[in-house]
């Protein structure tokens, strides 16, 4: 079962209708940045509460509130959420809903995990985090990646996994940083320029936030060029392959499949999930 974290904050999300929360098509496979809105947000906090509007609604918030932007792509077997902070309107404050798993992409924040509130900073991962993300001392922008995927084992435990504790493996075109926890891991790639990976396939999603680019993705034969800011998902079981003729890079995490039963263990490449 999820562990919350007993804070002095409760957190309340107001009616939000600016993101749309209708999965993409099971045959999208990417959505460029350019083509994904950035909605505004607004956060602020009320005694106990930290309240959150978003889009319109964001421009009629209080004065005190802390803005910043969102850009959210809901996949069949996951959304991704990407928001940039600004310590020039306020820095950090969102309150933690259903986001199961955050990146810090650059930065700094606290959040609840378990009982604790723990600082987190670049590199930095959580599962199942819980209160609000907020600065952690003065204001300071920061610019997190959020996943809101079922785990993958059916546990759920709050967990901090520091960057600096994860060491890279690999070496060469494709080095990585691995973060395990209870029920899922965070992957964070870095790809080099001239490399490439031979065609694949795996018994899990991977939701995908590019980090560095331009890079060629191919996936059920059809070719991508992807940037900085993109998102992709990898389906469970389709044929998928990278080009790389810069240095790029991306942070992914794994979803459950829409039907394990469709996947063809002699071409899957990973360790499927036990149930």
């Amino acid at each position: 079962m999820r562990s919350f974290l007993a804070l002095a904050f409760s957190v309340c999300l107001l009616p939000i209708t600016a993101f749309a929360e209708t999965p993409m098509g099971n045959d999208v496979y990417v959505m460029a940045d350019s083509t994904v809105p950035a909605i505004a947000m607004a956060a602020w906090k009320d005694g106990s509460t930290v309240n959150s509007v978003a889009g319109a609604d964001a421009s009629d918030a209080p004065s005190n509130a802390v803005t910043y932007a969102a850009k959210q792509v809901v996949w069949p077997t996951g959304r991704v959420r990407v928001m940039t902070f600004d310590k020039k309107t306020g820095g950090v404050l969102h309150p933690i809903t259903d986001e199961t798993l955050l990146y810090v992409l650059s930065g700094t924040a606290e959040v609840g995990v378990g009982s604790e509130t723990v600082k987190i900073v670049a590199g930095d991962v959580v599962s199942f985090p819980s209160g609000a993300l907020r600065n952690s001392g003065k204001a300071s922008g920061a610019k997190i990646v959020t996943w809101n995927v079922p785990s993958l084992t059916g546990e759920a435990t709050p967990t901090h996994v520091k960057g600096a504790d994860v060491k890279e493996g690999g070496g060469g075109a494709i080095t990585l940083k691995r973060y395990s926890f209870p029920g899922n891991s965070v992957r964070a790639v870095k790809l080099a320029a001239g490399g490439s990976t031979n065609p694949n396939s795996a018994k899990t999603d991977s939701m995908i936030y590019v980090t560095g680019g331009p890079m060629t993705f191919y996936q059920n034969g059809i070719e991508f060029v992807v940037d900085e800011g993109d998102f992709i998902r990898e389906v469970a079981g389709a044929t998928h392959n990278w080009n790389v003729p810069n240095d790029s890079g991306f942070v992914t995490t794994s979803g459950l499949p829409l039907d394990m039963a469709d996947i063809n263990p002699d071409e899957a490449t990973d360790i499927p999930p036990e149930r």
